[in-house]
């Protein structure tokens, strides 16, 4: 199979999209606070990624604790779409709200989990294309 040697926006993002949602615990993408976050093309849209020739930015909801381990699934399906398609970029992740009816029940036991495990931190330094 022959890949593009320019990756069209739309096709890319949904890819993105259909990889971040198969990830357990993410709850859904989201549209953003403020500006919405979505990739645009003719005739729709592609909400919670926004996708460019540098980047690829999820704006995403989560569904489980701890978020550390939830992220790292997300950057890696995020990968594996880039990798698939031959398209180096910047992955971004903003995890916009936690679904807390999808979260375990029990409000010490929650809050220990994120003590326990804090979300990962961007990698230090320049940020690198995936």
């Amino acid at each position: 199979m022959t890949l593009p040697t320019t990756v069209d926006r739309a096709t890319l993002a949904q890819a993105v999209a259909a990889g971040v949602l198969a990830v357990p615990g993410v709850a859904r993408l989201s549209g953003g606070r403020g500006i919405e976050a979505a990739t645009l093309y003719p005739g729709g849209k592609v909400v919670g990624v926004v996708a460019d020739e540098q980047a690829v930015r999820v704006h995403l909801v989560a569904g489980r604790l701890p978020l550390g381990p939830l992220i790292q699934e997300v950057r890696a399906a995020v990968t594996i779409v880039l990798v698939a398609f031959g398209a180096a970029r910047v992955v971004d992740l903003i995890v916009e709200d936690l679904e807390l009816d999808q979260l375990p029940s029990g409000v010490p036991e929650t809050m220990a989990t994120i003590a326990a495990h804090p979300a990962v931190p961007p990698p230090a330094g320049r940020r690198q294309p995936v």
